[in-house]
């Protein structure tokens, strides 16, 4: 049984200590020092109910007779209930624990023990829905944003190109495109990856927004260390091909963003190659 006594909720109708018949919402309840929000069960042996701060409190008399199954069940609704606090949207985070609590009720009830967790499992594949949309939510709406700024500073380069390389070279405008491109690369790895990338929404907001942003931070580095190896002639180096060759090192630097494994293979290229010349 949760217990705070820092609730500064005013009662609109002090009950006894040790009363817990008849309850209603809107009560509070002095036993505990909490303010009854949703009622789930009162009974002349037990109670369940969802305080005001969202809290899962119970009480028994003590000639209640739980079943044997009870600290499974407890044990269970604890779990439920942590897991449950990332929701932020007061009125969803209330029908959670309603449901939780309803789990509980039933087995201070001697409910089959089957029924009790049959509800519980339902509310942790509803957690673990929610779970996951919140979690992708966080995680998308930075990488998108990051990189809707890169799209857009990416077209106001092209756009304004003729003064642009002539303020800092054609080399270095057309790095600068290559590394805004390695933003497009990782939003698309990430978004392809969605499936496979494992969150957990109860770790917070910031490390998901933290860790989109790191991804496509990635993206841009290793874009332009690949625009760099380009201009170097590292990649396609004396190899000639029709079409533009600034659209050839772009595609480059969006995959660079997308993939995993292009810029270590190319590091490790360079590092072979740095190392047999310091040999002759």
């Amino acid at each position: 049984m949760s217990e705070d006594t820092n609730e500064a909720a005013v009662p609109s109708k002090q009950l006894p200590e040790g009363h817990h018949f008849h309850l209603k919402n809107g009560d509070h309840h002095a036993e505990l020092n909490k303010t009854i929000q949703d009622l789930v069960l009162s009974t002349d042996s037990y109670f369940v109910y969802v305080a005001s701060d969202h809290s899962i409190q119970w009480s028994t008399t003590d000639e209640h007779q739980a079943p044997e199954y009870f600290g499974e069940i407890l044990s269970r609704v604890a779990i439920l209930e942590a897991r449950s606090g990332f929701i932020e949207d007061p009125n969803t985070l209330g029908n959670i624990r309603r449901q939780i609590a309803e789990g509980l009720a039933r087995c201070l009830g001697n409910h089959r023990k089957s029924d009790c967790f049959a509800l519980l499992d339902e509310v942790d594949r509803l957690l673990a829905a929610r779970n996951k949309e919140t979690a992708w939510k966080w995680y998308f709406t930075a990488a998108y944003k990051v990189t809707g700024a890169c799209a857009v500073g990416l077209v106001l380069l092209w756009l304004a190109r003729a003064y642009a390389v002539s303020f800092i070279g054609r080399a270095a405008f057309e790095v600068s495109l290559g590394i805004l491109c390695g933003a497009i690369g990782a939003l698309l790895s990430v978004t392809t990856r969605a499936s496979r990338i494992v969150m957990d929404a109860n770790a917070g907001q910031q490390i998901h927004q933290l860790e989109g942003l790191s991804r496509i931070g990635a993206g841009l580095i290793g874009a332009l260390f690949v625009a760099l190896s380009f201009q170097g002639g590292l990649i396609m180096g004396g190899v000639q091909f029709p079409g533009s060759r600034l659209a050839m090192m772009l595609a480059f630097c969006i995959a660079a963003g997308a993939s995993e494994r292009l810029v270590p293979s190319l590091v490790d290229k360079i590092e072979r190659s740095a190392l047999s010349a310091d040999r002759h």
